[in-house]
């Protein structure tokens, strides 16, 4: 390889890293705002379109080829990944909005700030797999699941999450 190869490549990774990072950067905001949204359930159901839509725009700047259905089975398992964490606090704190009052503010606060952790982490794994040369078709929930998690606590962390910390920073 020449220098003006090595140049473009370096070029090349850095455009790729760049729009991988503001996609999840948008993701994790939108899913921050699904959070919020009052109706219990909407907001997990807008959730998952966040998430679907994030991976699937990964994919297309790792010019990985992306089928609706593979991606939908891939979000939903990562996410039972972090079932015992994500899902029952999402159920709980979706659940919450149907108390009139304090309960739809606590419920917001919470779904919206595991709805961004998880997005996050979700997203950085994805990233990791298709730059290590991984596609759709041999993306495993379980070889990543200690990566994901790891990922989920330092998001959940950065949020205020963890240690009886309050949703607000």
């Amino acid at each position: 390889m020449d220098a003006a190869t090595i140049s473009e490549d370096t070029v090349e990774r850095a455009d790729v890293t760049t729009e991988s990072s503001v996609i999840i950067a948008n993701a994790v905001k939108w899913s921050a705002a699904a959070g919020i949204i009052p109706v219990p359930y909407v907001d997990l159901v807008a959730l998952s379109a966040v998430q679907f839509k994030m991976v699937r725009d990964l994919a297309s700047v790792y010019s990985i080829k992306s089928e609706e259905k593979v991606i939908r089975s891939l979000v939903a398992t990562v996410l039972g990944s972090l079932a015992p964490t994500v899902v029952s606090t999402s159920l709980v704190g979706s659940s919450l909005k149907l108390i009139p009052g304090y309960g739809s503010l606590l419920g917001s606060a919470s779904v919206s700030a595991f709805s961004a952790a998880a997005t996050y982490a979700i997203g950085k794994v994805f990233v990791r797999h298709f730059e290590n040369g991984g596609t759709l078709k041999n993306f495993s929930a379980k070889n990543i699941e200690d990566e994901l998690k790891q990922e989920f606590a330092g998001a959940s962390e950065s949020a205020g999450l963890k240690k009886g910390q309050s949703t607000s920073k």
